[in-house]
Parts: C-alpha cells; structure tokens; sequence
C-alpha cells in the first residue's frame, strides 16, 4: 500500500491535472455503479453502462479539472488568513457546491437525451434535495480537507469521500 501511495504521490506531483481529473472520473464511475447495484438491485448484466459513462465522464472532463484549479486558486486566495481553512470551506460551500452540483443536475439529464425542459424541470425538483444533503455532509469533510490534507492530495480525499456522495448522486438522478 504504501508503494502505491509513492507512485501516486509521485504521479500527482507531475500530472496534477492529468491525476486529478482521473481519480474524480473513476470515483464518480465507480458510485454510479455501486448506486445501481447496491441501491438499485441491478446485476451486472444489467447496469446501464451509458449512465456509468456519463458520470465517468463528469469527472474526467469537469469536477477533476474543477476542483484541481479550485483548491488551488483557494490555497492562494487566502494564503496567510487568519482561520484559512475556515474560509477555504465557506467559500467552498458558497460557490463551488452549488455550482458542481447545478452543473451536474442539468448535464445529467441533458448528456441523456432529455430536452433543455426536461432537464430544467428535473432540476428545480431534485436541487434541494442535493444541496441539503450537501450541506449536512461537505462542510466537515471540506474542514478536514483543509486542516489536514496537503493541496496536491485534496483531491485525492474528496474523491474517497465523494464515493459515497457519487452513489447518492447516482440515485436521486436516476
């Protein structure tokens, strides 16, 4: 384990984008699938492999890249604040939950084939829901993210936690 640790770290250090953007895509993948056959019941022979895509396919190409720059921008923003980490998660809660969430509620529906309607329509239904459960879970975990947690490696955590948030993810947008 802790050789894989060194090769991550190592991997992180280079490719910060590159490793970032791959841990959120098979994090997000990996909670649908375990949505749908944990939650849902499916067998494997039954997963709807398009819907795993497109999460996937969330957190390779946005919320990695996102949350890379964002932690980043973060850490220099409130560089030398007093309670930083406090600020870090408020600002977090503030604008970046919201947005990945919005994000994620119209791109789902919308990467499916659902009309723009459709997809609106989805979203003013199931956006209190994410964001109440968002907000009785991320700010904790946000808090130790920047307490404890080395800027190169935030990702990395959220990712481990977002496992669990990426299934609920995976069943409300069902």
């Amino acid at each position: 384990m802790a050789a894989i640790l060194r090769s991550y770290n190592k991997f992180v250090l280079k490719n910060p984008l590159l490793a970032m953007s791959l841990t959120t895509g098979t994090t997000m993948g990996l909670g649908n699938i375990i949505s749908q056959t944990i939650i849902e019941k499916r067998t494997l022979s039954t997963i709807d492999w398009p819907r795993v895509t497109r999460f996937a396919a969330f957190g390779y190409l946005f919320s990695g890249p996102f949350l890379r720059y964002w932690y980043y921008g973060l850490d220099k923003y409130f560089a030398g604040a007093k309670l930083k980490p406090v600020k870090m998660m408020i600002a977090d809660q503030l604008i970046a939950a919201p947005l990945l969430n919005s994000v994620i509620l119209l791109y789902l529906p919308l990467s499916s084939g659902k009309s723009f309607s459709e997809a609106k329509k989805r979203f003013y239904q199931d956006f209190p829901t994410v964001m109440k459960a968002n907000y009785c879970a991320w700010p904790a975990i946000q808090l130790t993210n920047f307490y404890f947690i080395p800027i190169h490696h935030r990702v990395l955590f959220v990712n481990m936690c977002s496992l669990v948030w990426s299934t609920f993810l995976a069943f409300v947008t069902k």
